[in-house]
């Protein structure tokens, strides 16, 4: 130990000024914030599961490729069920929603009246999740599923910074 009672010689000895030792330090503490918010962006990302008429697939595959530009913190997983409608299909539906933190749907011309877009539809609200309904095309107004009117589901135009900050709001 030194005859100042101090074990260190940081900042006296180091032949540095104090304007370096604190311009280091603030780049070390920049780096360090840059991996906190990229960690934390990374924990953020919403698993989000889709609910679709089948025949509107192109356009909820072009969803999903918007949805992976770096700005945005939404993942769509293809949770598709290609089979029928059974109980099997039922079940992979309920487990495949428990994983996701929302449900969009995406409304196009029979959304509305498709029975298995009913399902997910309620299966979400059944368990709790947020949903939110996706205009395919802003310059029709498709008629919106009932169980979406009944819980006033807020409705979005097909812009990813709109459906981001919907999802931002639960």
């Amino acid at each position: 130990m030194g005859s100042d009672g101090g074990g260190g010689s940081f900042g006296r000895s180091s032949g540095r000024s104090t304007q370096e030792i604190d311009a280091i330090f603030d780049d070390a503490t920049s780096q360090t914030q840059r991996q906190i918010d990229e960690e934390q962006r990374e924990h953020r990302k919403r698993n989000v599961f889709i609910s679709f008429h089948n025949e509107d697939e192109a356009q909820v595959e072009l969803l999903r490729m918007q949805s992976q530009r770096e700005e945005y913190d939404l993942e769509f997983n293809d949770y598709s069920v290609h089979e029928p409608i059974n109980e099997k299909w039922r079940q992979e539906v309920k487990e495949r929603i428990s994983r996701t933190s929302a449900t969009i749907v995406m409304i196009g011309e029979q959304t509305a009246e498709r029975p298995n877009v009913l399902f997910e539809i309620n299966e979400s609200y059944r368990q709790h999740k947020k949903v939110i309904g996706v205009r395919i095309y802003g310059d029709k107004n498709h008629i919106i599923p009932r169980p979406m009117l009944e819980n006033n589901a807020p409705i979005v135009a097909w812009k990813l910074s709109d459906i981001q900050a919907e999802l931002d709001r639960s």
